[in-house]
């Protein structure tokens, strides 16, 4: 089912909702999701610089990237 579809089915469950704490609790949460959507994250130039360099390093020599799997085992969990 695509993402359309299931807030069509929410949209007619909460028109069916009375319980003024549920309603409340929902709309705090679409709230905060909208604010969460709304908000910019500012990256650094220099860190944008840092990932830029790096990506430059690897398109210079891709032989220096570690396969994942050969990766996790040199890493101490």
């Amino acid at each position: 089912m695509n993402i359309q579809a299931q807030k069509a089915i929410i949209i007619e469950q909460f028109k069916q909702v009375n319980d003024e704490k549920l309603i409340n609790a929902i709309k705090s949460m679409l709230d905060y999701a909208l604010g969460k959507e709304e908000q910019k994250i500012e990256i650094p130039e220099k860190d944008q610089n840092m990932v830029m360099e790096r990506f430059a390093k690897v398109r210079a020599n891709p032989d220096r990237l570690l396969d994942w799997e050969d990766a996790k085992k040199t890493l101490n969990f």
